[in-house]
């Protein structure tokens, strides 16, 4: 193999693919990024058996040819090197990096000892807007479930046309204490799907959609395709592969409420700002703080108290409606919604205190709600 390129993009296409790749005592090749010239292009590819991630590097290929060597030295190494011309010659001790005056060998392993990767048919392709989806991944990854024991709750549920709407994605997540959803528009299959995502390959790829530091070059959309059990999602010239969750995510919907006893318009940094204030004084353990809506007075309290460290209590103006209204929540349940929403205000929407919170994005034009479950008081 001897393949040419520039440095600069050849630490782009390390910054791709290098993220998932980690040391394994069973497994050593998993460290490694596999090197393959291909169409006059290079390659690389890492995988954790779990997620697979491939990049073409463009440059010049004067020998065809595969090796892996590891990813994470192979990228340190190469990031210290000046820009410009780098060469990669494989010779019988191993990779040869040239580059100006400086003459490197990094030992690797034989390509074939690399797992196999699945080359999947791109057919019924989603397309979505890049910005848009990794927005949506911050949003609702959060309230992705960590617990084994529910693995359908360890995935974003992703339902194409259905619910969200024709021409609508929904981005849904929940451990069974918040449920976040993210409706967005994409273009590609007239086909309705639902499938589940594990969190980890959707964060990744929302960090190789960041990982592009030139964004005019940034491609514009993304695109997924799905077969039976596995996903593949390409953006510009990186491509991820994962498997599919198995299971039946839950049906959520009808959990959202539609009616409530009491909405209050609130400005959503004073209501942060009141959160924080009363997680100092929350009981540990609990992350309880206390909210009261007074239509009457226009008001909405946070407080919260703790026999060992004290109490406070924040009151804030708004436009409340409807009923007088208390309930307990997790703060640091609530804090994730807050800081997923970008609006300068919130809508709060409520039944009574045992029942989940709906909050959402006053006069945004992302479609987002955050339901939050009570901490049930007599």
């Amino acid at each position: 193999m001897h393949f040419a390129c520039t440095q600069e993009n050849l630490i782009q296409g390390l910054n791709m693919v290098s993220h998932i790749s980690g040391k394994n005592i069973n497994l050593p090749v998993l460290g490694n990024v596999l090197l393959k010239t291909e169409a006059g292009s290079l390659r690389m590819s890492t995988t954790n058996l779990e997620i697979a991630v491939n990049c073409l590097v463009r440059g010049k290929v004067e020998v065809e040819g595969e090796y892996s060597v590891p990813a994470k030295l192979f990228l340190d190494y190469v990031s210290l090197l000046p820009s410009g011309k780098v060469e990669l010659i494989l010779q019988e001790d191993g990779l040869e990096v040239r580059s100006g005056e400086q003459e490197t060998v990094l030992k690797g392993m034989v390509a074939s000892e690399f797992p196999l990767l699945p080359k999947l048919a791109k057919e019924k392709g989603f397309e979505l807007k890049a910005i848009d989806m990794k927005r949506a991944i911050s949003q609702v990854a959060s309230a992705v479930s960590t617990s084994e024991s529910r693995p359908e709750l360890m995935g974003v549920a992703c339902y194409f046309g259905g619910i969200a709407g024709q021409g609508k994605v929904a981005f849904t997540a929940t451990d069974s204490y918040r449920l976040a959803e993210r409706i967005m528009i994409y273009k590609g299959s007239t086909e309705e799907g639902k499938w589940i995502i594990p969190v980890r390959a959707l964060n990744e790829s929302a960090r190789i959609i960041g990982s592009y530091k030139d964004e005019m070059n940034m491609p514009e959309n993304i695109d997924f395709y799905f077969t039976e059990n596995q996903l593949v999602i390409t953006f510009g010239n990186v491509e991820l592969i994962s498997r599919l969750i198995e299971g039946s995510f839950p049906d959520y919907k009808p959990l959202i409420p539609t009616n409530f006893k009491t909405e209050a318009i609130l400005s959503r940094s004073e209501v942060q700002k009141a959160v924080r204030a009363a997680s100092l004084f929350a009981r540990q353990g609990v992350f309880d703080i206390h909210f009261s809506f007074d239509p009457e007075a226009g008001t909405c309290t946070v407080q919260s108290a703790d026999q060992g460290t004290g109490k406070t209590k924040t009151s804030i103006k708004g436009k409340i409606v409807g009923e007088t209204n208390r309930l307990t929540l997790n703060f640091r349940y609530l804090n994730d919604g807050l800081s997923a929403m970008d609006s300068t205000e919130i809508r709060f929407r409520q039944i009574d205190h045992n029942s989940p919170a709906l909050i959402i994005p006053e006069g945004s034009k992302e479609e987002y709600q955050y339901l939050v479950m009570p901490i049930r008081s007599n």
